[in-house]
């Protein structure tokens, strides 16, 4: 089984909510039901607690949290436990969720705990191509939210949320997993990218061992699966990351680096770490015709892909001058909106 980290969703208490205050901040709890009162919220105070119905919790924590005579400090020292819990909330409960402020937060991306609640991730996909014949080599899945109105969201803003509010491990694996089910319906004959955070995996013996299990009841080769590390310039843990990459690789699935030549840290992780197939950043593809700095630096990248044996991947490829330079170059594969873009149905041939 999953880790709670990995499955639970913050939710909003139903019935009864008591509202506790640390017993060092006492004029808290004083100024919270003065300001109850104030605002005609029905409360009972008693012991340091205060017990409203949770009807209206939601404008509550609205307005408390708009309030500018509470400060941050005072509103995170506001504990929000369910009636009948005697104990602290544990993340099992509400996930981070315990504090008056982090209520506050949750209320401003309540579509993303309905994304994740309803698993409402549409995969879409983008293809890549294999330059020696001009075949769809793979297909790169990528995630969109569906919101309760029916609306796309951004991947960046899903997960720009998530992190915020300490549902990054959720969000990463239901995006993994939706991934290796979307392929599996398309009956997608291709291979597979995936992407991940390692930031969003603590543990790989727990937070990966689903992943793995769909591919292996879907059927998939693992060989036709590429784990793909986005945002690895976050990652401090380079030893972390060297375990989650070698989890993979030992189960038989392969792994790529994106985004390599964006900075000194993508260059010293790929030293480090034994990808298969590293992404040039789309960056140093753009218009790396016209400029020959950008030109200097795929050429070494290249050299040193050869020499490590990893296969190279120009992404974000997008005219017919950027694919000429590059097919000159060598690369194994290409991809970018001058193939194809991101599609719900996987594009079988160019």
């Amino acid at each position: 089984m999953s880790c709670e980290k990995c499955t639970s969703v913050p939710r909003f208490p139903q019935g009864m909510l008591r509202i506790f205050v640390n017993a060092s901040h006492a004029y808290i709890l004083e100024k919270m039901v003065n300001w109850l009162a104030e605002h005609d919220f029905i409360a009972q105070e008693a012991e340091g607690q205060i017990v409203l119905e949770t009807a209206e919790f939601a404008a509550l924590v609205r307005a408390v949290g708009d309030d500018p005579d509470f400060n941050s400090v005072e509103l995170n020292n506001i504990q929000i436990l369910p009636l009948g819990i005697e104990t602290k909330l544990h993340f099992g409960h509400v996930t981070a969720a315990k504090s008056l402020q982090a209520w506050h937060i949750l209320l401003d991306v309540h579509e993303l705990v309905h994304i994740l609640e309803q698993g409402a991730i549409k995969m879409l996909f983008q293809p890549i191509i294999r330059v020696a014949d001009m075949s769809v080599y793979a297909h790169e899945a990528l995630a969109r939210g569906v919101q309760s109105n029916g609306a796309m969201m951004a991947p960046g803003l899903m997960f720009d949320m998530a992190r915020a509010t300490g549902m990054l491990f959720n969000l990463d694996r239901q995006c993994r997993e939706s991934a290796i089910r979307a392929a599996a319906q398309k009956q997608l004959q291709s291979n597979l990218f995936i992407n991940f955070l390692p930031t969003a995996i603590y543990n790989p013996e727990y937070c990966l061992r689903d992943t793995v299990r769909w591919a292996q009841q879907l059927n998939f080769d693992p060989a036709s699966l590429v784990f793909e590390v986005v945002e690895s310039e976050e990652v401090s843990d380079i030893e972390h990351l060297k375990r989650i990459l070698r989890y993979y690789q030992e189960r038989g699935f392969r792994v790529a680096l994106d985004d390599v030549g964006s900075g000194y840290a993508s260059l010293n992780k790929f030293v480090q770490l034994t990808p298969d197939i590293i992404k040039l950043d789309i960056e140093l593809v753009r218009d790396v015709h016209k400029i020959e700095v950008k030109q200097a630096v795929a050429q070494a990248l290249a050299h040193m892909a050869r020499k490590s044996g990893c296969m190279l991947l120009a992404e974000g490829v997008e005219t017919a001058d950027e694919f000429a330079w590059f097919k000159e170059l060598g690369v194994d594969y290409v991809q970018g909106y001058y193939f194809g873009k991101p599609a719900s149905e996987p594009l079988h041939q160019i």
